[in-house]
C-alpha cells in the first residue's frame, strides 16, 4: 500500500463547503451512502467551486460535520480523514462556531493541519465581515498551485490590507512543541505512561480506540499518535473522528486506529467490541486486555520512560526523536540485510535478525510479520533499486546512532587495553596477613563495643555510656586498643574472636598513634591535660570530660613552638596527645 499521502497535488484544497444540520432526525434512520429514503445528518448549503463532482466526498461530508450531538457552547476545530479508491488519505477540516448553526468545511490532500486549522479562523471572519471578498480569496488560493518543500505562498485579502501565508512543511519534518497543534493536544491530555502504550499497541497492530467528547481533542491525539510510527505508516484503517453511522466499523476483525466520540462510543456494548484498546483522552485512562509493553525490548521502554519525564527538554522535536530514537533502535539496522544482486537489491530478514543484538531479536521476530513493518521495507527498497537517494530524518537518526555505537565499542577495547596492561597493586598481589580477621570489625553482640546512632545522641536519655577507662577494653596505659601497621611495635594486641570482621581496612591505624610508635617505640602518652590533674589531683575540667565520653581525647593535638637559633625563626611543630587547654571552652555541652 506504501504512503498513504499523494504525491502529485496541484492545489491547495479541493473543495470548501458550509454544512447545515438537519434537526429532529433520529441518527439511526440515517443512511451511509445517501441512497434510499433515510434523511442526512446535515446539507450543504454553499460550496466552492461549483463543478465539485465526487459523489463519495458529496454524500460523506455531512457525516463527518456533523458525528454526533456537537456542544455549541465554544468554538471547535478538528479534522478527519476520507481514504480514497486507491487508498490515499484525503483530509478533511471542520470548525464549529456557536455563533452559527453551521460547519465550515475544507478538504484536500495535503495534511498541514497548522496551516488549514488557521485558514478556517480567517474564513470564518471573512465571510462573516465581507462575502464578495471571501469568495475572491478562496478563487485565489485554489489556483495559485502548490509551494514547493519549506516554500511558502501568500495571498492578500481585504483590498490587500490583510494576507494569509501558506507555508509548506518539510517534507520530512518531525512535529515540534509547540508550533504543532496536534501534538501539543496529545501532550497536555496524555500522560507519557499512556503514550508509550499506545505506541506499544500500534508496533502491536492492535484495534486501537481513542475517544473523547472534544472533537478538538479526539482528532488531534490520534494524528500525533499515528505521527509517532514514523518511518513507517499504519497500513489498515484509519478514521480520526468516526461518524454514528459508520459505528460499525468498530466490529472489524482487522487492525484499526479510530478516534470514536464519547456519546458515539456510549452506543456500542463491549460484545460488539471485543478484545480492543481503549485510550480516553479525557480521563487518561488507557484500557487493554495485552500487555504490549511487557513484549518491547526493557531497554527500549527505560529510555522512553527516562526521557518522557525530563518535562523541562521537551520544548522543539524532543518528544517526537524520542520515538524516533526507539524504532532507530529497532529497525534502523535494516540496510544490514539488503543483499545486492545483479537485477535489484532485496532484502534478507534472517540475516536482519542476526544482524541485530541478541535482546532484540525475539521482538524483531515478531515485529518482521507485521503489515507496518513490511511496507516500511518495500518503500525503501523501491528507493534504492530506483537509484534514488533518500536522507530523511529516519536515515540521519540511523547513523548518528551507528556511530556513537562505534564509538562507544572504541571507548570499551581501549578501557579494556588500559586494564589488562596497568600492573597489579601490591596490595592484591601480597597474600593477607593470618591475623587479619583481627583487624576487621566485630559484629558479635557478646563483644562487641560498637555502638547504635542513638547512643551518640548526647539528648537520648537511653544512651548506653562509654565504658570505663579502666574496662577490659582499654590498655593499661588508658589508650584505646588499635590495630598498627606492619613493622610497628605496640603493647596493644586485640583480643581474638570468632565474630564477622570488615575487609576492607586491614592495614589502618590512626596516623598519630602509628607516628608515636613507630619513632618511639612506644604507645602514646595521654595528654598533659590528664597528666597535669591526676599529679595535682584536681578533677578534670568540664569541656575536657565532654572530649573523653565521646572518645575525641585521642585525636587532639599540641602546637609547641620551635626557635630556630640562626633565623630566629620560630616553627610550630605538631605532637600527639596535648593541647587541650585552649580550644576546649568553645564546646558546647549538654546537660
Amino acid at each position: 500500500m506504501g504512503s498513504r499521502i499523494k504525491n502529485d497535488v496541484k492545489k491547495l484544497f479541493e473543495f470548501w463547503c458550509e454544512v447545515k444540520p438537519t434537526r429532529g432526525i433520529d441518527r439511526g434512520t440515517i443512511s451511509r451512502n445517501g441512497g434510499g429514503t433515510a434523511t442526512p445528518a446535515g446539507v450543504i448549503i454553499e460550496s466552492f467551486p461549483e463543478g465539485f463532482r465526487d459523489k463519495e466526498v458529496l454524500t460523506g461530508i455531512p457525516s463527518f460535520a456533523f458525528p454526533c450531538d456537537i456542544e455549541r457552547g465554544s468554538v471547535q476545530s478538528y479534522s478527519f480523514v476520507h481514504t480514497t479508491g486507491d487508498s490515499k488519505w484525503r483530509f478533511g477540516f471542520c470548525r464549529h462556531d456557536p455563533k452559527t448553526d453551521t460547519a465550515m468545511v475544507l478538504i484536500t490532500y495535503l495534511p498541514w493541519h497548522d496551516t488549514f486549522l488557521k485558514l478556517l479562523i480567517v474564513l470564518a471572519e471573512l465571510r462573516r465581515t465581507d462575502r464578495n471578498g471571501f469568495r475572491t480569496f478562496l478563487s485565489e488560493a485554489y489556483n495559485r498551485g502548490v509551494p514547493d518543500s519549506g516554500g511558502s505562498l501568500t495571498v492578500f485579502y481585504s483590498s490587500g490590507q490583510s494576507h494569509f501565508t501558506f507555508e509548506r512543511p518539510l517534507q520530512f519534518q518531525l512535529p515540534s512543541i509547540p508550533e504543532n497543534h496536534n501534538l501539543n493536544l496529545y501532550y497536555n491530555f496524555v500522560d507519557p505512561k499512556e503514550m508509550i502504550c499506545v505506541f506499544a499497541a500500534m508496533l502491536a497492530e492492535r484495534r486501537i480506540i481513542f475517544t473523547s467528547s472534544h472533537l478538538d481533542r479526539l482528532s488531534s491525539c490520534i494524528q500525533a499518535a499515528n505521527a509517532f510510527l514514523y518511518p513507517m505508516v499504519w497500513q489498515h484503517i484509519f478514521i480520526p473522528v468516526l461518524p454514528w453511522e459508520f459505528k460499525d466499523y468498530l466490529g472489524a476483525p482487522m487492525p484499526y486506529l479510530i478516534g470514536v466520540p464519547k456519546p458515539v462510543l456510549d452506543t456500542v456494548s463491549d460484545d460488539e467490541l471485543g478484545e480492543v484498546v481503549i485510550l480516553n483522552c479525557d480521563t487518561k485512562i488507557f484500557e487493554s486486555p495485552f500487555d504490549d509493553v511487557r513484549s518491547l525490548p526493557p531497554e527500549i521502554v527505560s529510555q522512553l520512560k527516562k526521557y518522557l519525564s525530563h518535562t523541562q527538554d521537551h520544548i522543539g522535536d524532543r518528544v517526537s526523536k524520542i520515538f524516533l530514537g526507539a524504532l532507530v533502535q529497532l529497525i534502523g539496522g535494516y540496510r544490514d540485510a539488503v543483499e545486492f544482486h545483479d537485477t535489484c537489491k532485496t532484502f534478507n530478514h534472517a540475516k536482519f535478525i542476526e544482524s541485530r543484538p541478541a535482546h532484540l531479536r525475539p521482538f524483531l521476530t515478531k515485529m518482521m510479520e507485521l503489515q507496518i513493518f513490511a511496507q516500511f521495507v518495500d518503500d525503501r527498497l523501491k528507493m534504492l533499486n530506483s537509484g534514488l537517494g533518500f536522507s530523511d530524518e529516519f536515515e540521519l537518526e540511523t547513523v548518528r546512532y551507528a556511530e556513537k555505537m562505534k564509538k562507544r565499542g572504541r571507548n570499551y577495547v581501549f578501557l579494556k587495553q588500559m586494564k589488562d596492561k596497568s600492573p597489579r597493586s601490591n596490595s592484591s598481589a601480597q597474600p593477607q596477613p593470618e591475623d587479619s580477621m583481627n583487624d576487621l570489625i566485630s559484629l558479635d553482640d557478646s563483644n562487641n563495643t560498637s555502638f547504635d546512632l542513638e547512643d551518640f545522641d548526647p539528648l537520648n536519655q537511653n544512651a548506653r555510656p562509654l565504658p570505663p577507662l579502666g574496662s577490659k577494653h582499654f590498655n593499661s596505659n588508658k589508650t584505646k586498643s588499635s590495630t598498627l601497621p606492619a613493622g610497628v611495635t605496640s603493647s596493644v594486641v586485640m583480643q581474638a574472636n570468632n565474630s564477622v570482621n570488615n575487609p576492607l581496612y586491614p592495614y589502618f591505624a590512626p596516623k598519630h598513634m602509628a607516628t608515636v610508635a613507630a619513632v618511639t617505640n612506644r604507645v602514646t602518652p595521654l595528654p598533659p591535660q590528664i597528666q597535669r590533674n591526676n599529679m595535682t589531683g584536681v578533677k578534670p575540667d568540664d569541656d575536657f570530660e565532654l572530649l573523653r565520653k565521646y572518645g575525641l581525647d585521642q585525636f587532639s593535638l599540641n602546637v609547641t613552638t620551635t626557635t630556630t637559633t640562626p633565623s630566629n625563626t620560630t616553627t610550630p611543630a605538631l605532637t600527639a596527645g596535648a593541647g587541650v587547654g585552649k580550644g576546649m571552652n568553645n564546646w558546647t555541652t549538654f546537660d
